[in-house]
């Protein structure tokens, strides 16, 4: 199974053992990508998960880089395109926008995501993108901007409008583990109505527990919960569903 997004080192900051983890996402056959959320985390992460090639890395930037007391954006950016330059990374992200939690100030989140932008078309890489209740933001910006790599809208929460836009920019539409929460029938029936060719399922691990583990840690090992209704949504097999979304996946990566 594919995870397209998780966060080991935050995982192992609630107190869970990663060694274990990762060994046994191995053993599975698991794939997928360990996320990144600051300017100097992709050194470290890239010297401890090196030896499994299945856990691809991202670097970047989130919202919450412009929320009081972090360092100056410039001094931020100048970091993480150090790391960049020295590390393999199969994505820039995630990066977005927030206006639920309101780190700083739109105008500083959007300067913060329209630099790293501009890394990830330096370096030619997708971005991922976090988007917290800016779907207006994210509209204008597909709007305005081309995006030659495309990317993914990770643990989609927004408008059938937004979601559509993005599919026709070429971006995947990730879900995860609160698609399986009961209250989310809006988003259940959104994610039955998308094209299979541009979805893709994620634990968002340590965050979104899927149902029947919610309010507990969560971890790559959790996702055959979210497959297995995510299938039942869409009226399909869980391995038809699961083969989909590793083809759409390799596709990502070839991007």
């Amino acid at each position: 199974m594919i995870d397209s997004h998780f966060h080991l080192l935050s995982m192992e900051k609630k107190g869970l053992d990663i060694t274990s983890i990762i060994q046994d996402m191995d053993a599975l056959g698991m794939e997928g990508i360990e996320i990144g959320l600051d300017a100097d985390d992709l050194g470290p992460r890239s010297e401890r998960f090196k030896a499994y090639p299945s856990i691809h890395l991202s670097a970047g930037i989130g919202p919450w880089g412009v929320k009081d007391g972090m360092p100056p954006i410039g001094k931020q950016l100048a970091e993480l395109e150090s790391q960049l330059s020295r590390n393999k990374v199969v994505g820039i992200g995630e990066i977005g926008l927030d206006n639920h939690h309101a780190y700083g100030t739109r105008q500083s989140q959007t300067e913060l995501m329209h630099a790293q932008l501009e890394l990830a078309r330096q370096y030619n890489k997708p971005v991922i993108f976090h988007n917290r209740e800016a779907d207006d933001q994210f509209l204008a910006l597909l709007g305005d901007h081309f995006f030659p790599q495309q990317g993914i809208f990770h643990c989609f929460q927004g408008s059938q409008e937004l979601a559509a836009l993005a599919i026709k920019r070429g971006f995947f539409i990730s879900f995860a583990g609160n698609l399986t929460y009961g209250a989310n029938k809006v988003l259940q029936n959104l994610f039955a109505s998308l094209p299979l060719d541009h979805l893709l399922l994620e634990t968002d691990s340590p965050y979104l527990s899927p149902n029947p583990l919610r309010g507990k840690p969560n971890t790559p090992l959790h996702i055959e919960h979210l497959y297995r209704f995510a299938a039942d949504v869409r009226g399909m097999e869980a391995e038809a569903l699961i083969e989909a979304v590793r083809a759409n996946f390799h596709r990502f990566l070839a991007q």
